[in-house]
Formats: C-alpha cells, structure tokens, sequence
C-alpha cells in the first residue's frame, strides 16, 4: 500500500475508517437517516441489530462437556508448548489487537515466555469446555458495503477483532478440525478451505462452461 504513493494510501485508509474524501464521515450522514442525527444512538441500534442476527441459535449448554475434568486430556488434543510457540511465531506483527490491547508484536517478539502460560491455559480450556469470558469479547467496526451507507440492514457489515491470544488457540484447533474432515469435503468447495480462493471457484467455473460448448 505504501508504495502506491500518499494520495492513495490516504485515500484506502478514509474508505477503512467510513470517511469520505471530503472528510465528512459516512456514519454521520446515516445516523441523519435513522437516528435523527444521534450517533449514539446509531451504534446502540448497530449493536442490536448484530446481536439479533443470532438469536434463533440455541444457547450452548454449559452443562455438555467434552472432557470430563478428572480426567486427563487425550494425548492427540494436548497442546504442547512447542505448538504454541510456532503459533505465537506466525502472529503477523501488524495484526489489529482486540478489546485487551495486547499488542501482536508483544505476542510475536515474546512467544518464548509467553507460550508455557499460554499453553497450560489453552489444556485447562479444553479440559473443562470453556473459554476464558475475556476471549469472548470483541472490539466490533462497522464497515459500509457501500458509499455511502443508507440502511444498517443491507449495507453495514460488522468486522470483530478479537484477542489475539484466542485466535492463535482457535488455530491450533482449527488445524485439527481440518484433519478430521480432511477427505470428507466436496472436491469443489472453496469457501473456507485453507490454500484456496475465489480464483479457483473462477477457473472451475470457466473450465465447466467451456466443457459445455464443446459438448
């Protein structure tokens, strides 16, 4: 981005934050829309209506546990030091922190301190089948789909930046959710598979009209 020039690493960087090129912000001319101006009252309608997205999903039974917490943990689902120290190693350094405000270079230049505590907090996690409440949290932005904004139904789209520290943990498990169905998958998904893109859903796509017209 910045060898593009200024001009235009300012310009990305007003469309990140939701402001226009004349510096007004977007956000305000949507809560003259819906909020009469209140932009408080814009983000507390935001929030509501993020939340509501979720409310038909059942609430997670706290008493289900995966593990019974005398017991110890499978060997395969052990998290070892050396596992999250790789993890720690891997955090991009300019990685957006999240409502802790730890920063990730913090994470990335101390993975070696850090990953022994991490870690024995990761096992007891999955012993006892629950996430630390702080991991949880997240800082939500509000990015519009479109310039300007003129519905928070259609076009906002809530972007979460969560702790650092629970995104290393649901990589770990990530990978091994990704070894357990690996086989199970449909050969042509692409969406969400790691080393994939929408260039590929492109070239199946080409590659399939183009079977067509010759048959």
């Amino acid at each position: 981005m910045h060898e593009s020039g200024s001009h235009d690493w300012l310009k990305h960087m007003k469309t990140i934050m939701g402001l226009k090129t004349n510096g007004k912000s977007c956000m305000q001319g949507l809560a003259n829309k819906t909020t009469d101006g209140d932009c408080g009252l814009l983000a507390n309608t935001m929030n509501d209506f993020f939340m509501s997205v979720s409310d038909h999903l059942p609430r997670l039974n706290k008493s289900h546990k995966v593990f019974d917490v005398n017991e110890e943990l499978p060997d395969q689902y052990v998290i070892s030091v050396c596992t999250t120290f790789k993890a720690l190693e891997s955090v991009k350094a300019n990685k957006a922190t999240g409502p802790d405000n730890i920063p990730a270079w913090v994470l990335r230049n101390y993975a070696n301190v850090l990953a022994p505590p991490l870690t024995a907090i990761f096992n007891n996690s999955l012993r006892e089948g629950v996430l630390p409440m702080e991991w949880k949290m997240a800082n939500v932005i509000p990015l519009p789909k479109t310039s300007p904004p003129v519905s928070i139904e259609k076009d906002i789209r809530p972007i979460s930046l969560t702790p650092i520290a629970a995104n290393v943990f649901e990589s770990i498990i990530m990978k091994w959710v990704d070894e357990t169905i690996e086989g199970e998958i449909y050969a042509k998904q692409f969406g969400g598979i790691s080393g994939t893109s929408t260039t590929d859903v492109l070239v199946e796509l080409v590659h399939m009209w183009y079977r067509r017209q010759r048959n």
